[in-house]
């Protein structure tokens, strides 16, 4: 870890949740514990002292616990008034008074959605709530990322909740995050297939154009956006904070791993935020374990080898590649040439 510490720091509040996720991966580690708000502030203390480092309070559901999300935000604003914060969220316990606070002090929000209502319903559930809360951003002007979780379940019907978002004004950004077979997943044949990726990415496309000619807030894809961004990149850079080793996700009882994806994993365990010193955070650091495949690659330097730990979920190993991920990149970087 950089002396002066890390750029992305995600705070797991708590591990209940009030929805049961048909893919949760927390679900393979999870006791129920909250976050004391001393392990809370001593890992902004220890880890977030980069002026503009981010911290993402994320969970099992952190709404539960939206009195520690308070403190925590005033709390690190007091010490780091660079700190930028977000919470990622299921939004079902989403109100007015939540985001008058969550846009006083300019509080990023991502949603967790994966579909059209009926498809939500069947993943997630509660869409309902969700519907309410999407609503009442619109009528506050409140922007949102959504995110969501692409399975064999809705990676089908992906066009379609494009156009379900695009009547939201709120919904400015979607990222699309490939199941990692682990947790509750795990076994459950819940990986999309190529097939099924190939015509996603192909009507993806054609619906944004849609969207885009008829809406004033363009809806945007992050995974297009980012290729867009690097296709003229000569460089494999690492693909996130956690595979360059500025990234740090701390669970309720203070332990620490480079990623929120690899809690629980005793390898990629790496120490506490209450050691005397911070030991190195570079479990994902893609030096010596970069997919050849990738450094030979003419889409190496858009992809940057994918998620590290959605390789280790879907192979056990840091050097192979997410076939899936890789296929959708490259269908994406393809889209965008021709």
């Amino acid at each position: 870890m950089p002396a002066e510490g890390v750029s992305f720091l995600v705070l797991l509040l708590t591990e209940r949740c009030n929805l049961r996720c048909c893919y949760c991966y927390v679900d393979a580690v999870g006791t129920g514990m909250d976050m004391p708000r001393k392990n809370a502030f001593r890992a902004i203390d220890k880890l977030a002292s980069v002026n503009a480092a981010t911290v993402e309070l994320s969970g099992g559901e952190p709404l539960l616990r939206f009195d520690l999300v308070e403190d925590i935000v005033k709390y690190g604003c007091s010490v780091n008034p660079g700190l930028r914060f977000a919470v990622q969220t299921n939004a079902v316990l989403l109100d007015r008074k939540k985001l008058s606070f969550l846009a006083e002090h300019r509080v990023g929000l991502g949603i967790s959605l994966d579909g059209v209502p009926e498809v939500n319903e069947k993943l997630r559930g509660r869409s309902e709530d969700v519907l309410r809360a999407l609503r009442m951003m619109d009528d506050l002007g409140f922007g949102v990322n959504i995110t969501v979780v692409l399975t064999s379940e809705n990676t089908t019907v992906f066009p379609r909740f494009l156009l379900f978002c695009a009547g939201f004004s709120s919904v400015r950004m979607i990222n699309l995050d490939i199941l990692r077979p682990i947790g509750r997943a795990s076994g459950r044949g819940l990986i999309p297939q190529r097939d099924q990726i190939t015509d996603m990415v192909r009507e993806m496309f054609d619906v944004l154009a849609f969207i885009n000619e008829r809406r004033y807030i363009p809806l945007k894809v992050r995974e297009i956006e980012q290729a867009l961004r690097r296709r003229n990149d000569r460089k494999i850079r690492p693909y996130c904070y956690g595979a360059a080793g500025k990234a740090a996700a701390v669970t309720p009882d203070g332990s620490l791993y480079p990623c929120a994806s690899l809690v629980g994993m005793g390898k990629y365990r790496a120490g506490s935020v209450w050691d005397q010193d911070v030991p190195q955070l570079d479990g994902l650091v893609q030096s010596g374990s970069f997919p050849q495949r990738c450094m030979e690659c003419e889409t190496g330097s858009v992809c940057r080898g994918g998620c590290p730990s959605r390789r280790l979920s879907h192979t056990g190993n840091l050097g192979d590649v997410c076939d899936v991920e890789c296929h959708m990149r490259k269908e994406i970087s393809r889209r965008i040439e021709e």
